[in-house]
């Protein structure tokens, strides 16, 4: 029997994905500062701005992972102490 053949997918995070990100922040941001949010987006602004921070969160963390990575030359990892209970 031969072994199955997975194909390798990697996404490239390049210039153009990352600008299309930005793109579409931009088109967001310009809906707010116009008052035509409804226009845009379903998402109510609880969601909306839930969403954001969630972005805004993400972003950030892996800007520190990534100066940690190169600061440290190699992927963190930490210890976490085991539950007694567990």
């Amino acid at each position: 029997m031969e072994p199955t053949l997975q194909p390798n997918l990697k996404l490239l995070y390049n210039d153009g994905r990352l600008g299309n990100l930005l793109d579409a922040l931009d088109e967001l941001h310009s809906a707010a500062s116009e008052g035509a949010l409804p226009e845009v987006t379903t998402l109510n602004d609880a969601d909306l701005i839930g969403w954001l921070y969630e972005l805004i969160y993400t972003a950030q963390e892996t800007i520190h992972e990534i100066k940690g990575y190169h600061q440290r030359g190699e992927p963190a990892l930490s210890l976490v102490r085991r539950d007694e209970a567990s």
